[in-house]
């Protein structure tokens, strides 16, 4: 656009101040009007100044007159001088009001084109926000109770400073939700450790504080656990809810530490409405089409319309999946991918833009550990019996190797095939990375931040295009989310079962990233 306006203004006649007044063959001004003769316009053929304005003087006309000769010459050219300044006065204006109607549109042009390029540069095309890698805060892995394997190495200056970091640069997750159950634990800055909250004394009003803490403000449930035999988790203390006073800002500040829970029992605490799905159900190499609403926080993240990678809802405008969608094939332009949600067709669920992609920044392209993103829609989702949320794993949680696990995806059906109309399932068994890292099978790539899952055989096994989608296990009644899709030597190999990013592991980079977003979901 800007070349357009370039082409346009050097089109134009450029005015200069002297062109205002005509010019002597030689190039000399004719401002003087003792050196100009009045012709007719019949007399002076050409003239390109238009009727009524005096042509330059002809000099050679010039006759020197007697004295008498002069005198009588004088009154009658005095006249004659008079309209002639009166003419030259008037063609003067007549040129500047051409000069001035002349700049007049070529600044209305320029001004016009300018606001054509501002309207598409920042409204037809905004500008292009790029996916980032989360250099921020995030720091080493350390013995803390959050196990926090998957965080990111970060120098003391770029810590923030609040409760979340002790003064050894260790990122601590505010709140832990332990286990299967939920067990909810505290971070006490002050003294370094977590402690156990007990059941006596809670309201559910604090759950949504808690929750907020976390990263979630949506819907809340929290209940009792019972406490029967505490072991590590949650061996470091335990605090009841302090009632004096007023709603708390944090958590923290409303506890005080006990030797034990009264009751024996500690809460419970779930800060979205997750798990839940209406069918039961094989991209899936040895997989099925799914049914309508079977897996409601399935989704497709497609690059200009067309599917790259899947993805699982976590909460009303948090997306989790895989940090090699963007990062190996530099699909970083933000505003170019499109969340397709609520239907099992790839063509005809319903588009949501993106506004915001982050990937964890020690993501290596070489190995594809820490293969984990989040992408936060631009407006909330709106949920429904075909659109809900996936619970994240708690921390420690255990899955059993032969429990009920599936994975999901729109990628190919075979190696080298095309992508699935339809979502496809597919049962299988998670393999313990011991096993994975055999000589026979992975030979040691498998590291903390992956998992296994599949059978050894090949017979069922995800595929390109099911990148980023949810590889996800149902326990107490809830379907959680085990891992992310990430990578493996072909499809459905013998010897070669499906590698994920291990979500247990990786939960304090996402929680710590809904943390520090400046808008929670």
């Amino acid at each position: 656009m800007h070349g357009a306006i370039m082409t346009q203004l050097e089109a134009s006649t450029r005015v200069s101040l002297f062109d205002i007044f005509p010019r002597t063959p030689t190039g000399q001004s004719t401002i003087s009007p003792r050196l100009e003769h009045q012709v007719t316009d019949e007399q002076r053929p050409g003239n390109p100044d238009g009727p009524g304005c005096p042509a330059p003087t002809d000099v050679s006309s010039v006759v020197i007159q007697t004295q008498g000769e002069a005198a009588k010459a004088d009154a009658s050219n005095l006249e004659q001088l008079s309209e002639e300044e009166d003419l030259a006065l008037g063609c003067s204006r007549q040129r500047f009001y051409f000069l001035f109607i002349n700049v007049s549109i070529i600044l209305a042009l320029t001004a016009a084109a300018l606001s054509i390029c501002l309207i598409l540069r920042y409204i037809y095309f905004p500008p292009s926000q790029r996916a980032c890698p989360d250099y921020v805060e995030l720091c080493i892995p350390s013995d803390n109770c959050s196990q926090a394997y998957g965080t990111n190495a970060c120098s003391a200056a770029k810590q923030k400073a609040n409760k979340s970091f002790t003064s050894a640069t260790n990122y601590r997750n505010p709140v832990l939700l332990l286990g299967g159950s939920l067990l909810l634990q505290v971070y006490n800055g002050t003294e370094g450790r977590y402690y156990t909250v007990c059941h006596e004394g809670w309201d559910p009003a604090y759950g949504w504080i808690t929750c907020r803490e976390l990263g979630f403000n949506s819907h809340t449930d929290s209940g009792a656990v019972e406490l029967m035999s505490p072991d590590q988790w949650c061996s470091d203390g335990f605090a009841v809810v302090n009632r004096a006073g007023n709603l708390p800002n944090t958590i923290e500040s409303f506890l005080q530490p006990v030797q034990s829970c009264p009751a024996q029992q500690g809460v419970s605490l779930q800060c979205t409405d997750c798990g839940h799905r209406l069918a039961v159900g094989q991209r899936i190499v040895g997989g099925a089409p799914s049914a309508e609403g079977s897996w409601p926080w399935q989704v497709s993240l497609q690059w200009e319309g067309q599917h790259i990678c899947g993805g699982s809802i976590i909460s009303s405008q948090w997306v989790l999946s895989a940090a090699h969608c963007f990062v190996l094939s530099s699909l970083f332009t933000v505003n170019k991918w499109r969340v397709h949600a609520g239907s099992i067709a790839i063509s005809s669920s319903g588009s949501y833009t993106v506004q915001k992609i982050y990937y964890n920044a020690q993501f290596s392209p070489l190995t594809t550990d820490y293969d984990v993103a989040l992408l936060k829609t631009s407006l909330p989702l709106q949920f429904s019996e075909t659109l809900r949320p996936v619970c994240l794993p708690g921390y420690r949680q255990q899955f059993q190797a032969n429990g009920n696990c599936w994975i999901t995806g729109w990628g190919h059906i075979t190696e080298g095939g095309k992508v699935s109309p339809v979502l496809r399932e597919a049962k299988l068994q998670l393999i313990d990375a011991m096993t994975c890292n055999k000589s026979q099978y992975y030979d040691g790539t498998i590291t903390p931040r992956m998992m296994c899952a599949g059978y050894l055989d090949g017979t069922v096994d995800s595929c390109q295009g099911d990148s980023g989608g949810p590889l996800v296990c149902q326990e107490d009644g809830l379907w959680w989310q085990v891992g992310i899709v990430s990578w493996g030597e072909g499809c459905g190999r013998p010897n070669r079962p499906g590698v994920y990013a291990n979500l247990t592991v990786l939960l304090d980079w996402v929680y710590h990233r809904l943390q520090v977003d400046n808008e929670i979901p």
